[in-house]
């Protein structure tokens, strides 16, 4: 089953219709309120039975289309007339993935293929697709990355954005279907879900939220590249916007790299608490590094992260608070 909600506008001359793929997502959600705040018209597909929360604010200016995407009718319906398709489905992260790669492969990849071939002979002008910077060079010959560096992922997760990419680049080859591959590196911010696997932050702060111990896998000295969420979706209005052709995949981070200890060090006055940790034997899906370089989508997108870390985890914080508090 799926349902399609249209609120109708008088449509205005740079306005484009946008389909995001995982709407009603952390990351989605916040590019919707993006795009609606550049004045385009707006489509959300996903799940029949997803949590609407964070698009609730917007439900009377997108349309909502739920849907399953595997399933290549649905698919159908979802693209036919749109502009831009900005792709931020993903079933796995990757510690599942790495469980289950035959579902990931399922799940992600072999739809997305079939995204592509209905996207070819349609309206599409471009696909927008959320790629991972974090896991598809595996671990690096030198900081930071830069979008030549070789790709050699260490888990599925990585192997199959990766899949996607090659895919989008053969498309474009063949049959000219116009593409941006956005490498992210580890978004954080407002309404990311605390309660996953996935996203330090979150998931640091709400428990010291609750007075909770942290758990970190290793020593805490991995480093990543941790990006504050709305300075991750003007890249992504960026890359919708541009108009050059050349380059079609962009690292997106903040360039500078955070340990686990480091995030810990800035959250402990923020909070205004004492964090107990617990160390656990690390995992082989994490690499020890990761930083991007930033300087192409600067150069080409004209892009750039406005906000620090500090001042991210602080917004961040505040959310978790409230969060907690209804």
């Amino acid at each position: 089953m799926h349902t399609i909600l249209w609120q109708m506008k008088a449509e205005s001359e740079d306005e484009m219709k946008c389909l995001v793929l995982g709407g009603c997502g952390f990351l989605g959600s916040h590019l919707v309120d993006g795009l609606l705040d550049e004045g385009h018209r707006v489509t959300v597909f996903d799940k029949v039975d997803r949590d609407t929360k964070n698009v609730s604010h917007n439900l009377d200016r997108i349309g909502l289309f739920g849907g399953d995407f595997t399933n290549k009718s649905h698919l159908r319906k979802a693209i036919r007339g749109m502009d831009y398709v900005f792709h931020f489905i993903s079933t796995t992260d990757p510690q599942s993935s790495t469980q289950d790669p035959i579902y990931d492969v399922e799940t992600n990849v072999v739809p997305t293929m079939n995204l592509l071939e209905m996207a070819k002979s349609t309206s599409v002008k471009r696909i927008i697709f959320a790629s991972s910077g974090g896991t598809v060079y595996g671990v690096p010959d030198e900081i930071p990355i830069t979008e030549d560096h070789p790709t050699d992922p260490i888990c599925a997760y990585g192997i199959s954005k990766l899949m996607i990419e090659k895919h989008l680049h053969l498309y474009h080859q063949l049959y000219g279907l116009d593409y941006v591959s956005l490498r992210f590196s580890n978004p954080y911010g407002e309404r990311q879900d605390p309660d996953r696997s996935q996203g330090a932050v979150a998931v640091f702060l709400k428990k010291i939220v609750r007075g909770d111990p942290l758990v970190i896998w290793g020593d805490g000295s991995v480093v990543r590249d941790y990006i504050y969420v709305k300075d991750l979706i003007n890249a992504c209005l960026r890359a919708m916007d541009s108009k050059q052709t050349k380059h079609h995949i962009f690292n997106v981070g903040s360039g500078n790299g955070s340990s686990l200890n480091d995030l810990i060090k800035v959250m402990a006055p923020i909070a205004e608490k004492e964090i107990e940790i617990r160390y656990k034997e690390e995992r082989r899906i994490d690499v020890p590094v990761n930083v991007l370089d930033i300087s192409l989508a600067r150069k080409v997108l004209k892009w750039e992260p406005k906000v620090s870390i500090e001042e991210g985890i602080k917004k961040s914080y505040q959310w978790i608070l409230q969060k907690e508090d209804r």
